[in-house]
């Protein structure tokens, strides 16, 4: 396992000093992976579980593995405890889930075209707004 120095990202303060990095599931740790080249490993399914990377965690939700984990290093006796830690986390608005970032690849769609035809099928009344009022917002 790499040893990575970075200030940035470390307080020296608080715990022991030292962090985990991950860059595939972080925004923090993704940019200190750029930077010292570090490999994306991802280890999350699009449904949050734990994929093939998490060995014998696989298949498990995020949160249980995190548990099982946990459990597993008391055992090994690597455990040092836990303490409370004020994080940023995102949170979905609609599920109020974190949110747990992933590297996928991107894709965008041109639109331009796409809306053109349904703008043009409003105006020669091939599709109808109801009430007519919300053509307006249609258009926007």
């Amino acid at each position: 396992m790499p040893i990575i120095l970075d200030s940035e990202l470390v307080d020296m303060n608080f715990g022991t000093g030292a962090v985990k990095i991950t860059p595939a599931h972080d925004h923090n740790d993704f940019m200190c992976g750029k930077k010292h080249k570090l490999e994306f490993i991802n280890v999350l399914t699009l449904d949050g579980n734990i994929n093939d990377e998490g060995g014998e965690f696989k298949g498990m939700k995020r949160f249980e593995a995190r548990y099982k984990l946990m459990d597993k290093m008391k055992v090994m006796g690597i455990f040092h405890g836990e303490e409370d830690n004020a994080m940023r986390l995102g949170i979905c608005s609609r599920s109020g889930d974190v949110i747990e970032p992933i590297l996928i690849p991107q894709w965008w769609i041109d639109n331009k075209n796409m809306a053109k035809r349904a703008a043009d099928a409003v105006r020669n009344k091939e599709l109808k707004i109801t009430p007519d009022f919300h053509e307006k917002t249609w258009f926007q």
